[in-house]
């Protein structure tokens, strides 16, 4: 008997990797099965709401599958009355009869020669395989409708589970929509690497503040660059100390605690990305447009969102990407990329959280529209995909594989995919 475990089975049976012949249970009876039924993951029977016909009887209820029948025994549901409501017992050998079985009038299906053997050896070389992506060598050969289809799922999902993220902002932050976005965006302003410190500063340096001064950028810099802990040091150019000044002074109004700067990370990043920068530009975001905190469901285009983006620095700012006063000759306005991630990580699923939070249709179909108007993003993960590269147009193909990627590939959850299921049938 190939050595495999029960959620092969369940994965055989879901998606019906059955040979085309006809279906006999262990007492002679033929079975045409109208619905394999809902999966269940939780304790109880595997499958639920099933369809099946035993000659020219329906029945409707829950399957159980199992390697062998005497696993009903080990797994102890002859105690459990969650499993009284079976109308078939599906097992790979059938090992012993059981007294459930027989008062119950629960026929069983014996599915051992049923299976073909191509189902095993793919499976084995799926969770053997050394590549990052299991199937990368037969992704190719997976139907387009099947892996656009199974992409709508992922996307889906990601959203759904970054939806999740912005319902704990929310309760932190009492309910509150705006401080929720303004922490939502802050992280997402310090991108990968400085994530957690730029939200660790939202939370430190409420947005209640920021709008008080957002019709003075120095204020708004000194706020930003002071709270972060970047001012704390002496320096010799007279702007920055201009920012030193203003800050001593809203930090005993405002009582703030700065944070310590050695958070904030620097290493083997461009200088574009450096956060010092990615606060300045912070800080003229809100100067030129503070209704996109108080109010951001007003931005409810592609173009609005990149405009309020897309600023160019002044001042200081126009040639420095660090406090220290060194020059830099390139212009450190956001690039488009960075903006696409922006709109893809904030603005995307706050409208979508927002939908899910007032039931108002425009903003789930805005959700979509803005992913759907971002370009496709192209990183080690999504590129594993290169095979399918042709179907892959926007960001919300890229959201999800993204998705794929992290919680089924390099987990070799193959059972739960789709793609997997397409590439063993």
């Amino acid at each position: 008997m190939p050595d495999f475990k029960e959620e092969l089975l369940q994965f055989i049976w879901q998606h019906k990797l059955l040979k085309p012949m006809p279906l006999i249970t262990t007492s002679g009876k033929e079975i045409e099965i109208i619905k394999t039924g809902d999966l269940n993951k939780d304790s109880g029977p595997d499958f639920f709401n099933a369809r099946i016909k035993i000659n020219e009887l329906f029945l409707a209820g829950n399957i159980e599958i199992h390697i062998k029948t005497s696993d009903w025994l080990l797994h102890k549901h002859q105690n459990d009355k969650s499993y009284d409501n079976l109308i078939l017992h599906v097992v790979y050998e059938h090992d012993k009869e059981l007294n459930q079985n027989t008062l119950n009038n629960v026929e069983v299906l014996q599915i051992k020669n049923l299976v073909p053997e191509s189902v095993f050896t793919i499976y084995k070389n799926l969770l053997n395989s050394k590549n990052t992506l299991a199937c990368a060598g037969q992704l190719d050969q997976v139907d387009d409708l099947k892996f656009t289809s199974w992409l709508q799922r992922m996307f889906a999902e990601r959203l759904e589970l970054k939806v999740d993220r912005i319902d704990e902002l929310f309760a932190a932050n009492g309910s509150n929509y705006s401080e929720t976005f303004y922490t939502l965006l802050m992280r997402n302003f310090g991108f990968k690497v400085n994530a957690l410190p730029f939200e660790l500063l939202a939370k430190q340096l409420p947005l209640a503040v920021l709008i008080k001064h957002a019709n003075n950028l120095l204020q708004l810099e000194a706020l930003l660059l002071g709270t972060s802990g970047f001012l704390e040091e002496q320096y010799s150019d007279e702007y920055i100390r201009n920012l030193q000044n203003e800050f001593e002074y809203l930090k005993i109004k405002y009582k703030i605690v700065p944070l310590q700067k050695e958070i904030f990370k620097f290493s083997k990043l461009r200088p574009a990305n450096f956060p010092t920068l990615r606060l300045a530009q912070m800080a003229r975001v809100i100067f030129l447009n503070p209704g996109l905190f108080q109010s951001p469901v007003e931005f409810d285009s592609f173009r609005k969102i990149e405009s309020a983006f897309n600023v160019n620095m002044a001042g200081y700012w126009k040639r420095h990407y660090t406090l220290d006063g060194t020059n830099n000759e390139h212009n450190l306005k956001m690039g488009n990329d960075s903006i696409t991630s922006i709109i893809i990580n904030s603005f995307a699923p706050f409208f979508f959280f927002y939908y899910k939070k007032t039931g108002i249709p425009k903003f789930e179909n805005l959700s979509f529209k803005l992913l759907e108007a971002c370009k496709f993003e192209a990183n080690a993960k999504t590129k594993l995909f290169k095979t399918k590269k042709i179907l892959l147009k926007n960001g919300a193909d890229s959201q999800a594989l993204i998705n794929l990627h992290d919680n089924y590939c390099i987990k070799r959850k193959c059972l739960n995919c789709g793609i997997a299921a397409a590439i063993l049938k």
